[in-house]
């Protein structure tokens, strides 16, 4: 059961205290509703009062800069004074609850039991509250006297307006009610609409309406139903409003439900008509109609069945004698699950039989006998299941496929058996296609899937599937096709082993073992640079299977290097690497043939310029030999690889020289002597 309190629904006695506010535009006029949401902050605000403000925000579609304030109530609305109440309370039961509640001494709800079983609330301060606040929803009138209400008279067309509302609590009350605020204005006038979603539900002697609360809980908090005989004068069913919504199980949204009882055989009409907060009576929902019906309270029951062949079926069933007055005759309706659909196979069957035979089964039957009742109500026996004999099996399964994970997972799925007596499928597997299959499920299987775990570690790399199907007789089909899936390859290959390296000028020779696992696909050739600050392994090479040897001649002179091998598996899987080896490369002299050396004699200024040229760029020192002619050269001068040119002045006319050069590498390997003559 579901308590309608519109918008002021979400009421707790725990949550801050604040004004929760609605407004209703009329053509001439706008409509406030307001209410305090937690027990104390009412209490308190029925004391010092309501103020309104009025902000007029835009007219005519342009902003009003600065806006427009205007306070529409100086003094603060509270309550009226008793006396005022006692002639509307005497009319509205409503108003008499909120005078109750306002100014009664103690608050007693006992004649409302109704509302009194929807809300829990035991301490008199929260029922002052409820109450008040369920009765002013459906009563504006009260909410008027009650100081919880206003009507603004002096609006305009094409204006619109913020209304803020605030309790002018005293500060040492340390208490804060949050002021409520709402936009509203004329040009949102909206005609009220008309309830829609009337349902009837005739039964014997009665009918049940039902219509959805949810689609229009905005417009409207209470309903009326009306019900007429000719569809032209309308009686009023329902003294006060029904507020009061149901929520179906697993149903989304909330209903209100009404219950009439009227004769049978008389055909009436129906209506419903919705109450907004500010007590406007809307429209009324178009009426449906309906006729209550005896109801056939006789039920058929199947009693026997007997099937003479295979094609045939005796059927027999129990039905009182009384119910025959009430009934038409019986049909005879046959599915292919105890779910259906069913279709009518016999008809018009006379009122007064209990029998009936039937040529036409299939494997699987299901049988119900269907009184048919004269007022249109019908009742039918439970269904019974009918299976000639039978000694055809299915037919083997087709289709199957399946999935298989590093953790050994198999989802093995199929296609799915048309035979109507299908019970289920039986799977088998097997290590070797050759060898005997065991069946793995200890009970049939009702899906066309099905899921299994293996052992990946195993040494067999295939696992086989195959499965039969099963009808309800226990037939078993054929085999289906073998299904050959691939285990997924958790083990790494084997490691190949370094035999043997040469290394020559620029170049180094590796051998090597490949893997002895027969799912290699590679063999990468990786190597890191010792001489190098950054020591970072470096594939060099992806070589097939078969290969065993490598030729790198991507190397420096004179650098150290660290080889190894690692095998890759066509699952990706690599190896452990195989032990590493160290080499250092050869020493590499520049030749003598790549140094360019000249010698030219300046008689004017008295020098000889020795200028050089070396090919290569790993030159680190020059070395420059000075003899006269017919002695042995000796080291004159040492000159880093950035100077070329020398300028000799020690030197004396009539003389010969010979001069020499040398470059070092890197490493300090000399090159040979390149000797030039000269004479000055």
């Amino acid at each position: 059961m579901v308590i309608i309190l519109l918008c002021f629904a979400k009421i707790g006695f725990s949550q801050d205290a604040a004004i929760q506010v609605l407004s209703r535009p009329q053509k001439d006029r706008i409509l406030l509703r307001w209410a305090v949401n937690n027990p104390l902050a009412w209490k308190k605000a029925n004391q010092y009062g309501f103020i309104i403000e009025r902000i007029t925000i835009s007219r005519n579609e342009n902003p009003v800069i600065p806006k427009e304030i205007e306070i529409l109530t100086p003094n603060a609305l509270v309550p009226q004074p008793l006396p005022t109440w006692e002639t509307i309370a005497q009319e509205d039961q409503n108003a008499a609850v909120i005078a109750q509640a306002l100014y009664g001494d103690s608050f007693s709800v006992e004649t409302m039991n109704a509302m009194e079983s929807m809300i829990a609330a035991n301490e008199e301060l929260e029922r002052r509250f409820t109450f008040s606040l369920l009765a002013a929803e459906q009563s504006f009138k009260a909410a008027l006297l009650a100081g919880w209400g206003f009507i603004d008279t002096t609006v305009r067309n094409g204006e619109k307006y913020a209304y803020r509302i605030t309790v002018p609590l005293p500060s040492d009350e340390g208490l804060t009610i949050r002021e409520g605020t709402i936009f509203s204005g004329l040009d949102f006038y909206e005609e009220l609409p008309k309830p829609i979603g009337l349902a009837a539900d005739f039964g014997d002697q009665h009918v049940l309406l039902s219509w959805n609360y949810d689609i229009l809980k905005k417009t409207y908090n209470s309903y009326y139903v009306e019900r007429s005989s000719d569809n032209q004068n309308f009686t009023r069913l329902t003294g006060s409003p029904m507020y009061n919504a149901q929520q179906a199980k697993d149903a989304k949204d909330v209903a209100l439900f009404y219950s009439d009882s009227i004769p049978n055989d008389k055909t009436y009409y129906y209506r419903v008509i919705g109450l907004t907060s500010f007590g406007e009576v809307g429209p009324a929902s178009n009426s449906i109609q309906g006729t209550a019906k005896k109801a056939l309270n006789f039920v058929p029951f199947i009693t026997s069945k007997e099937i003479p062949d295979a094609n045939t079926v005796i059927l027999a069933w129990d039905f009182s004698e009384e119910g025959n007055e009430l009934i038409t005759g019986f049909e005879l309706r046959q599915g292919k699950t105890d779910e259906g659909p069913f279709t009518v196979v016999r008809s018009n069957i006379a009122p007064n039989l209990r029998k009936v035979t039937y040529t036409g089964l299939h494997r699987t039957n299901y049988f119900k006998i269907v009184a048919m009742g004269k007022a249109g109500i019908n009742s039918e026996s439970f269904t019974t299941l009918i299976q000639p004999e039978d000694n055809e099996p299915p037919q083997p399964p087709v289709g199957m496929t399946a999935t298989i994970n590093t953790l050994g997972v198999v989802q093995l799925l199929w296609q799915k058996n048309s035979e109507p007596d299908l019970l289920g499928y039986r799977i088998y597997r097997a290590n070797n296609p050759e060898a005997e299959f065991s069946q793995i499920t200890q009970k049939e299987v009702r899906n066309n899937s099905f899921t299994d775990t293996i052992a990946i570690n195993s040494t067999n790399k295939y696992i086989y599937y195959k499965l039969k199907a099963e009808d309800l007789r226990y037939n078993s089909s054929g085999f289906s096709k073998i299904l050959k899936i691939q285990k997924p390859d958790n083990t790494p290959p084997s490691p190949p082993v370094i035999t043997s390296y040469k290394v020559q000028e620029n170049e180094v020779f590796l051998s090597w073992v490949a893997s002895t696992s027969d799912d290699v696909t590679n063999h990468l050739v990786y190597r890191k640079n010792l001489t190098k600050s950054a020591k970072v392994w470096e594939l060099v090479a992806k070589m097939v299977p078969e290969a065993t040897t490598y030729k790198d001649a991507k190397i420096k002179s004179n650098h150290k290097y660290v080889y190894t091998i690692v095998a890759r598996d066509q699952s990706g899987l690599e190896s452990s690497p195989a032990n590493p080896v160290t080499i250092v490369t050869e020493q590499k002299a520049i030749k003598k043939d790549a140094i360019k050396l000249n010698a030219v004699a300046n008689r004017e200024i008295r020098f000889i310029k020795v200028s050089w040229k070396v090919t290569g760029n790993e030159v680190t020192t020059c070395r420059l030999y000075k003899s006269e002619a017919g002695e042995k050269l000796k080291l004159y001068q040492v000159f880093d690889q950035k100077v070329n040119t020398y300028q000799d002045i020690n030197i004396e006319a009539g003389s010969e020289y010979q001069y020499g050069l040398q470059v070092l590498t890197k490493g300090g390997v000399p090159s040979g002597i390149k000797k030039i003559n000269v004479i000055y």
